[in-house]
């Protein structure tokens, strides 16, 4: 297991306090801390289990997760010896969101033990909460629940991870030629009003792209000190996605059509425009989790997207528009 990849001791610590020293599994609640026959020492049987594996091969591995968020509390339960190891036995059997459902069952039920006041109402508020974000991963849940420091970050990091994981599947499958779709014939009289609107439509995803890296992910997390709004950031981070998705359909516009010899040149020009754009894009929730990596996090922290149109382009493709032309007159 690499170094980075292990729970630190503050978060093994606390995650055995929320749980009680007892087991999360329902069918166990084993106490997994008591005196041991040195009067100044103590037994431990329980473990910080990950949630989604730590390394390549382990249980539950998911590759599209950064070190920092597989090492955090919010990719940790408490289990016993014994069941940390059936768990990991059988990854079919328990995958990953049953065991997030152990973990907040559990803590609910340490909650209400404990006599924490509200318990109950505090529960009926938070699954009324969540109903409001929909189809959501757990880890998402988890965190918009817990809202533990820099919350904000770690949040829209895992919502755009999710949100954007099929996009940019189906971009890299694209980029491979894994997949077909029946190519549209752009007669000749036809091409260059084809033509324009697709760098009309380029432009504003661009325009889109910039406007939501560039305000409103600042506007939904607030301002220094105070907390942000979990619905915008949620419905950021979707936005976000459906702008990749938006150019994920542009992409597919111009490479399945068929063009006049003449056109080939400006037809070459737009391949792969809105690709690369979905590229950098894809940079944005890996940053946003490596930053936090180190908790807390300190200085400035800068991140240059590239959320524009190559340079030299819009100029490129108006002289290949140019010739083209000429050729035709």
């Amino acid at each position: 297991m690499a170094t980075e990849d292990r729970f630190k001791q503050t978060v093994i610590t606390t995650l055995a306090k929320r749980a009680a020293n007892r087991c999360s599994n329902p069918d166990c609640g084993a106490v997994t801390s008591g005196p041991s026959a040195d009067p100044l020492d103590s037994i431990n049987i329980g473990e910080a289990a990950h949630i989604f594996g730590a390394n390549p091969g382990s249980a539950r591995f998911d590759p599209d997760m950064v070190s920092s968020d597989r090492s955090a509390i919010s990719n940790a339960i408490w289990l016993c010896t014994n069941c940390h190891k059936i768990v990991d036995d059988d990854p079919v059997g328990y995958p990953a969101g049953l065991l997030f459902e152990w973990q907040r069952e559990h803590e609910q039920r340490i909650s209400e033990q404990v006599g924490k006041s509200g318990a109950e109402t505090r529960k009926r508020y938070q699954e009324r909460h969540l109903e409001e974000f929909g189809h959501i991963s757990y880890l998402a849940e988890r965190l918009l629940v817990e809202k533990d420091d820099h919350w904000e970050y770690r949040l829209t990091a895992e919502v755009l991870r999710f949100e954007m994981a099929p996009i940019l599947r189906r971009w890299h499958a694209l980029k491979r030629a894994l997949y077909l779709k029946q190519n549209t014939r752009i007669e000749k009289n036809s091409f260059f009003p084809w033509a324009l609107s697709r760098m009309a439509e380029i432009t504003a995803i661009v325009a889109a792209f910039c406007e939501l890296a560039n305000v409103e992910f600042s506007r939904a997390w607030g301002e220094p000190g105070e907390p942000g709004n979990d619905v915008e950031i949620v419905a950021t981070c979707r936005l976000f996605s459906e702008m990749c998705q938006s150019a994920l359909t542009w992409e597919e516009t111009v490479r399945f059509v068929a063009v006049d010899e003449v056109f080939t040149e400006i037809h070459s020009l737009l391949i792969g425009t809105a690709g690369g754009i979905i590229d950098e894009a894809s940079k944005l929730p890996a940053f946003l989790s490596e930053t936090l990596a180190d908790s807390p996090p300190s200085g400035e922290h800068q991140l240059k997207l590239t959320l524009s149109l190559p340079d030299g382009w819009s100029e490129a493709v108006d002289a290949a528009l140019a010739r083209a032309v000429r050729e035709l007159t």
